[in-house]
């Protein structure tokens, strides 16, 4: 590679959901496709993903919207 020349920065595919489906990047760094009546952790990390995306986690363990 000649001196001067930049490589371009990798490229990054956006998760795509299906239609009722919401996107979501998860604690862990996963991209997650929601809607209500999925299963869903109680964790507290995990409860702020949700509710910023419109949802919550009840003790049912499965998402519901806001």
């Amino acid at each position: 590679m000649p001196i001067g020349l930049a490589t371009a920065p990798p490229a990054v595919l956006a998760k795509s959901c299906s239609a009722g489906y919401v996107h979501a990047v998860v604690p862990s760094g996963d991209h997650k496709c929601l809607r209500a009546g999925q299963f869903c952790s109680r964790k507290s990390a995990y409860q702020r993903v949700y509710k910023s995306k419109g949802f919550y986690c009840p003790p049912s363990r499965h998402l519901r919207r806001n």
